[in-house]
């Protein structure tokens, strides 16, 4: 049982972590291009160039995370 619990909580903490670095990640390009466009007055080239930027650091986060608890769990299993 003690082992059930302590799975569940591992798999929410990485579910946790993924969202997390997504939203970060995101929430930081935004802010970086709102920045540039305000100060070079180019609205909203930098506001988009930057979110997708975010967008895909997100996604990148998502996957090394991802990447790193699959090897974890192979590791552990033989």
């Amino acid at each position: 049982m003690v082992g059930n619990n302590r799975q569940l909580f591992r798999s929410l903490a990485m579910v946790s972590s993924m969202g997390i670095s997504v939203v970060l990640a995101i929430a930081i390009g935004v802010w970086f291009g709102l920045t540039l466009d305000r100060w070079l007055d180019t609205k909203p080239w930098f506001f988009y160039i930057f979110l997708f930027i975010g967008i895909a650091a997100g996604f990148k986060n998502v996957y090394v995370i991802a990447g790193r608890e699959i090897r974890k769990s192979d590791d552990n299993d033989q």
